[in-house]
């Protein structure tokens, strides 16, 4: 099977995630993009968008190839849901001002090499650039917008401060889990008992595997990283660095089967 191309720069982390899970599920059912056409109600060129991140692919998409590689499409949606808010990169908020204020399109200037006016219709262009269209104007209606950027990046910054590594406590956490990327946190495990405890789980029952997204993952990544079997980031995302991990734990506690997976036999080795 030939190797995948690489993913646009311009992607969202959510997105370059759920995208890398389409592929993973593609190749588990080996089909080529024109099975895959037959097989589903969708095109070979529509699958080779979904599967490039050229393009957000339906939710109905992502349910047929998660059932034609014999998964439950719902580990999917939640980073389908993430994805579908933020598909590309926000650009830099210097990206979208004009270089020359005033000119812009909507001002509807005459080109350069186009004659001058002259008498009274140079006085009336005049007035109109001062009554709406000079620099200030500009600023007038670009204003709420400016508010609206300096609000979110407000916002950006005090969670970010908020939840990074060691800055919060796990016992702040909010009780339903929800994936922000770039976020990771303080893996605080102590014995309480014959077990180990990070504080954001008590489960030792719950199936794990690639593209869940919860605090069972984050317990998970904090046992792991106690063990001495680093993950990439302890940020509820059981990615391929997770997977990885876990494998290797679960190789070096001989007993468990080595899969990648954590259940019920795992977990009670890593609470140990």
């Amino acid at each position: 099977m030939a190797p995948w191309r690489s993913l646009p720069e311009e992607l969202s982390p959510p997105a370059r995630r759920l995208v890398t899970g389409l592929r993973e599920l593609k190749d588990r059912t080996g089909m080529s993009l024109a099975a895959l056409e037959r097989r589903t109600r969708y095109s070979r060129s529509s699958w080779e968008r979904y599967l490039n991140g050229k393009k957000l692919p339906p939710r109905e998409a992502v349910a047929e190839l998660a059932a034609l590689a014999g998964e439950d499409g719902e580990r999917l949606w939640a980073l389908h849901r993430l994805a579908a808010g933020d598909w590309l990169r926000a650009p830099p908020p210097s990206a979208s001002l004009p270089t020359a204020p005033g000119r812009d399109e909507a001002d509807g200037a005459a080109p350069a090499d186009g004659p001058a006016p002259t008498g009274g219709a140079a006085r009336q262009g005049g007035a109109a650039r001062q009554g709406g269209r000079g620099p200030g104007a500009w600023a007038r209606r670009r204003a709420p917008y400016l508010v609206s950027l300096l609000i979110l990046a407000s916002t950006a910054v005090t969670v970010a401060a908020t939840w990074d590594r060691g800055g919060t406590s796990h016992r702040e956490r909010p009780d339903d889990f929800a994936f922000e990327p770039g976020t990771t946190y303080d893996c605080p495990v102590e014995r309480k008992g014959a077990s180990l405890t990070a504080g954001y789980s008590d489960t030792r029952r719950t199936y794990l595997h690639q593209l869940v997204i919860s605090w069972d993952v984050v317990e998970a990544q904090c046992l792991l990283e106690y063990h001495g079997y680093p993950v990439a980031e302890v940020d509820g995302a059981y990615d391929a660095m997770t997977e990885r991990a876990v494998k290797r734990f679960q190789e070096d506690r001989g007993g468990l089967v080595v899969d990648g997976i954590i259940g019920e036999h795992t977990w009670e080795v890593l609470r140990r």
